[in-house]
């Protein structure tokens, strides 16, 4: 997110400072009129019209998640605050729990770098394809018609080798306006939710060892374990809040974009195009799969915290008084809350594995 020019960990409140940084956002702006021409230009013929609408949807929802961006900038930076200041103090308290968050930081980081690279594999072969259309058809023709990212329909003459060379380089340009601010809100919320699974697993290890001295202190240990719990279910629907239309809009454009690429990918099969549309319906995939694979874990921790209290040792505190029936109804309180755990939802719907699954039996499908 640093590359188009944010600084969420900035102790002021203006957190964009280097608003020229997302030039490349704004040239996809730019550009965004020619895509919508080339796609009412193409009305009539079936082919053109879905590769000029995948690019539409590409863009409408780059342009989304950055006005996002903007939007959520001050949330993202609370939330930031919170979850450095919950895990200083999670991290103070033992070393289990420094490398549970080390853990599940190390996870987070490998899902980001696989997530980066798809994304970046895709934009190289969206640049590359171009050349490649174009040389394949003057190999086979002896004729190459100009080629661009993405299909626009200009009000200049592209066949003129320097409106061609400008075109390229602003199309080539501004597809890196839909990627940047796509890897930057999918990162955030994939390590967000890793460090609120990591808290999850904190409130269980401590939960199966409340056990104190006595019943008192077992109480107060207690308190401090569903405390935390809370806490974390509190993060956990700042969270929500916050990527519910995020989530929407990308499982809404999505589908659209599998529909269209799925048939697309079965007229390029056996041409060179096949490639990049193969890749691009498995960068959609994997896009979908942050999230639900992320919110998965999510509902499974929050979820796991009842068994967690059903393995602590509570029948050690029954026939104690008073002091353990108190112990006893705040455990079983905390069991039926953490019965339900907590679902990251795109306001109707869930994402977990099983929309996953959906979506890619949809996407297979089509194919």
């Amino acid at each position: 997110i640093a590359l188009l020019g944010f600084d969420l960990f900035s102790e002021n409140r203006e957190m964009w400072k280097r608003p020229y940084r997302a030039m490349n956002v704004f040239g996809i702006a730019a550009i965004f009129p020619f895509i919508l021409a080339a796609v009412l230009h193409n009305w009539m013929h079936v082919l053109l019209l879905a590769d000029a609408m995948v690019a539409l949807l590409i863009t409408i929802l780059g342009l989304f998640k950055f006005s996002m961006i903007l939007y959520l900038r001050r949330d993202f930076k609370r939330l930031i605050d919170k979850f450095r200041l919950l895990m200083s103090n999670e991290a103070e308290q033992g070393e289990e729990y420094a490398e549970i968050l080390n853990a599940a930081n190390k996870q987070d980081q490998r899902m980001c770098t696989l997530f980066r690279t798809c994304f970046l594999l895709a934009w190289a072969l969206n640049s590359v394809l171009p050349f490649v259309r174009m040389g394949l058809s003057y190999w086979l023709a002896g004729h190459a018609e100009p080629e661009l990212p993405f299909p626009c329909l200009f009000p200049w003459n592209i066949h003129i080798i320097r409106n061609y060379v400008l075109s390229f380089i602003w199309s080539a340009f501004a597809s890196t306006g839909v990627v940047l601010p796509a890897v930057s809100l999918d990162t955030i919320f994939c390590s967000f939710t890793s460090n609120l699974c990591a808290f999850f697993k904190i409130a269980q290890y401590k939960v199966v060892r409340f056990k104190g001295g006595s019943l008192k202190e077992s109480q107060a240990t207690l308190n401090k374990v569903f405390a935390l719990y809370q806490t974390s279910l509190d993060m956990c629907n700042d969270l929500n809040q916050c990527y519910q239309p995020i989530i929407c809009a990308q499982f809404f454009i999505s589908s659209l974009q599998l529909c269209m690429l799925g048939y697309l990918f079965s007229i390029t099969f056996a041409q060179t195009e096949g490639v990049y549309y193969a890749s691009f319906i498995a960068t959609i995939i994997i896009q979908a799969y942050i999230y639900c694979y992320c919110g998965e874990n999510l509902k499974t921790e929050s979820a796991s915290f009842e068994w967690a209290i059903y393995d602590s040792p509570w029948h050690e505190s029954l026939g104690a008084g008073g002091a353990s029936t108190s112990i006893c109804r705040s455990l079983l309180i905390s069991m039926m809350r953490a019965h339900r755990g907590f679902r990251i939802t795109g306001y109707f719907f869930e994402a977990n594995m099983e929309a996953f699954s959906s979506i890619v039996r949809t996407a297979m499908s089509y194919i």
